[in-house]
């Protein structure tokens, strides 16, 4: 396939994408719905003696991830379709996923559009977090899970930030400004909640709950999805075009292992199309991206070229 330009490439990709856009979300209602069933059995076959605890910890991980994906297609308005009658439907699947995940959705809004429009560059407020080595990102996690509680005193007590490194203290600080006032007050707002949560499920005699089942199985959550949505398809964070800014990164077994987002330059190219439509669109695209010079690695790559090789085989 040649490389399209101009108008033919934006026709090109319209069409190829349309099939997969504006529909009724019924995957991401369904992908919340057994998220929730699961973090909730979990808590409760845990409690009942059911589940080992660390058994109950680590399914609750499990299935504390799972909320991301609801929350992030309610960034690009996935669940309804692009429908503003069902505006609300997005924004409650985003504030219900991002209270599970100690994240406030309002900001995340926000900080993920901006990676979106900035991705790699000065102004991305991902490279924060995901660039660097997994145990960098580990650090980081801890370093956040920690400063997460403190953060509805931060405001009153600066000087709390004393407590961590100063490397540490620099990096959140770049990230608040990247994200703005208005992000930071929605996170205070709901860091709030969280804490007011386990220090209430703490005091009623839910320690267990709060402590062992959810905030900490978040964090091992969330450092694993910084690892596989942010480090894996944009490391090493140095290309800023538009078809190199992340990449299609395959390998057995790499679509179920990451929801659809070893496609993740499908989902940069085309946000509104949901991640469970990212791999049939890749099988309809890849000449063209191939054609464009688009970062394509691991298996996909040798699928890219075998595609186009047929594809010019067609042309002739």
């Amino acid at each position: 396939m040649e490389k399209l330009t101009g108008i033919e490439r934006l026709t090109y990709e319209k069409e190829a994408t349309s099939p997969f856009v504006g529909k009724f979300g019924l995957r991401t209602l369904f992908n919340l719905i057994w998220a929730i069933a699961g973090f909730v059995g979990v808590i409760i076959l845990t409690e009942n003696g059911t589940l080992p605890l660390l058994a109950g910890m680590a399914l609750s991980a499990l299935f504390v991830q799972a909320f991301y994906m609801p929350m992030h297609e309610s960034v690009h308005h996935t669940p309804s379709g692009g429908n503003p009658k069902l505006s609300w439907l997005d924004n409650l699947i985003g504030q219900i996923s991002g209270f599970v995940l100690c994240e406030s959705f309002t900001g995340h809004v926000t900080t993920h559009l901006l990676h979106h429009t900035h991705a790699n560059g000065e102004e991305d407020p991902d490279v924060l977090n995901s660039e660097g080595t997994p145990a960098q990102i580990f650090g980081r996690t801890i370093a956040g899970a920690s400063l997460y509680l403190l953060t509805p005193f931060l405001a009153f007590f600066p000087s709390l930030a004393l407590l961590f490194p100063k490397k540490i203290r620099e990096r959140f600080a770049e990230r608040s400004r990247l994200r703005g006032p208005e992000v930071a007050k929605a996170i205070q707002i709901v860091a709030t909640l969280h804490v007011l949560v386990l220090t209430m499920g703490t005091i009623f005699g839910y320690g267990k709950i709060v402590w062992l089942l959810w905030y900490l199985p978040t964090w091992v959550a969330r450092y694993w999805l910084a690892l596989v949505f942010a480090w894996l398809p944009h490391r090493p964070h140095e290309e800023t075009t538009r078809y190199r800014d992340t990449r299609i990164f395959t390998f057995p077994g790499s679509t179920f292992l990451i929801r659809g987002h070893d496609h993740h330059l499908l989902h940069h190219l085309f946000p509104r199309v949901p991640h469970y439509h990212l791999r049939s669109l890749w099988k309809e695209m890849a000449p063209h991206l191939y054609a464009q010079g688009a970062r394509i690695e691991g298996n996909a790559a040798r699928h890219a070229l075998n595609m186009s090789g047929a594809s010019s085989q067609e042309t002739l």
